[in-house]
């Protein structure tokens, strides 16, 4: 019908989300022009800053990746030429941000998957040395994959590497796979670190409700004409093959050794991540990113409240030569504070903060506290058992 059409059209006012939880950094290795850090709000930012599609592929379609999965999130990135190993960079890129970094995605689709142990314990000890400085992250990071390294990849569940997370999925059929078909093994780190914003700290990226990868399309000028293929509609993998190419079997084998890829479910709509595994071993307790998350944010709130109590003072009592209990009280009661949003949150499912008073700090001029946290469960499995009966009851 003839006549004047509007289209509505959404994200010009470049609104940004509220807390800290969403604060993200994107570290690309093997960039064509090296980017120093900076600070990004939206993917215009790039184009003011000279970085576009035709100077840096790669590391503009991770950040357009990460703003399409979580818009209004804020973002850091860095662009290096070569990568020696060390990941030193991110430590560089947490001071920059002046700690605020929550996460962190690293593409080094250079380096070949036959490093991966030694790179993810290299990664871990960054994440862990920025961890005793009380600015704790996590880490996902995508490689260079081979078709024949596909099914030989080590598993992630020997290593010791809590804090590090290996994405091998990549997008088949949108403008992922048309920048791979030139820069191979690009992988899908801003997809994933973008999911990993957008969570609560303990919900799992693998949450089919919440974590649906597909939304818009590319320009088909940047997808080599395909009209309206929507980014991560068809997933992949790093080495260009598709999920379909694989059997149930050997999509599980993949996933038991701790690799996170996007998958389908049949009679859902949509690309999800099949978990949010650590490289670590299934028995630890931050087996997965949500754990880690979780005990990072409340790190993090806890030494903001207790750090001004340094050097002050600890009161003892006259008669027991015990911890006062003011002294005890008001140092648990500000930790409670902390820990008791988190629960109104959602964030942990309870908690108990302990100090006792016995402890020799007149001796020692050391203050024990001790925290509990109980964290909320992930149902990766429902089990269902359906049968035919005679009666209901």
């Amino acid at each position: 019908m003839n006549g004047v059409k509007f289209i509505r059209q959404n994200g010009g006012l470049s609104r940004l989300l509220t807390g800290s939880d969403h604060i993200s950094a994107l570290l690309v290795y093997g960039a064509l022009a090296a980017v120093p850090p900076m600070l990004v709000l939206s993917p215009s930012d790039l184009l003011t800053a000279g970085i576009t599609d035709a100077t840096n592929p790669v590391l503009v379609y991770h950040a357009q990746e990460f703003f399409r999965v979580n818009p209004g999130a804020k973002l850091y990135l860095q662009g290096v030429t070569t990568s020696d190993g060390t990941y030193n960079e991110v430590k560089n890129l947490q001071n920059f941000a002046g700690g605020d970094i929550r996460q962190i995605g690293i593409c080094d689709y250079k380096t070949a998957a036959s490093n991966i142990a030694a790179r993810v314990a290299n990664l871990n000890q960054v994440c862990n040395d920025l961890a005793a400085m009380n600015v704790p992250l996590s880490a996902v990071i995508s490689f260079k994959i081979a078709a024949s390294e596909m099914l030989a990849l080590p598993s992630l569940h020997t290593l010791n590497a809590e804090r590090v997370s290996v994405v091998i999925g990549q997008d088949a059929g949108g403008r992922g796979s048309y920048l791979a078909a030139t820069y191979q093994s690009i992988g899908m780190v801003g997809a994933t670190l973008g999911a990993i914003s957008r969570a609560k700290v303990h919900e799992s990226i693998g949450w089919v409700e919440n974590q649906n990868l597909v939304s818009t399309a590319y320009d088909k000028s940047l997808t080599g004409n395909v009209e309206k293929a929507r980014e991560l509609d068809v997933p992949g993998f790093a080495d260009g093959s598709k999920l379909g190419d694989y059997t149930p079997q050997q999509l599980q084998a993949i996933t038991d050794k701790g690799y996170l890829f996007g998958l389908k479910y049949t009679g859902n709509a949509g690309t999800y991540f099949n978990d949010s595994f650590t490289a670590t071993l299934l028995t630890s307790d931050y087996a997965y990113l949500e754990n880690n998350r979780t005990i990072d944010k409340a790190v993090r709130g806890i030494n903001r409240v207790l750090l001004p109590k340094v050097s002050g003072p600890a009161y003892i009592d006259q008669d027991t030569g015990k911890l006062d209990q003011s002294t005890v009280s008001a140092l648990e009661a500000i930790c409670d504070d902390v820990l008791d949003q988190m629960q109104r949150d959602g964030e942990i499912s309870g908690y108990a903060v302990s100090i006792d008073p016995n402890q020799q700090i007149l001796r020692t001029s050391k203050m024990e506290v001790v925290v509990r946290l109980i964290p909320v469960g992930t149902m990766r499995e429902i089990l269902v058992k359906i049968g035919l009966t005679l009666q209901k009851n």
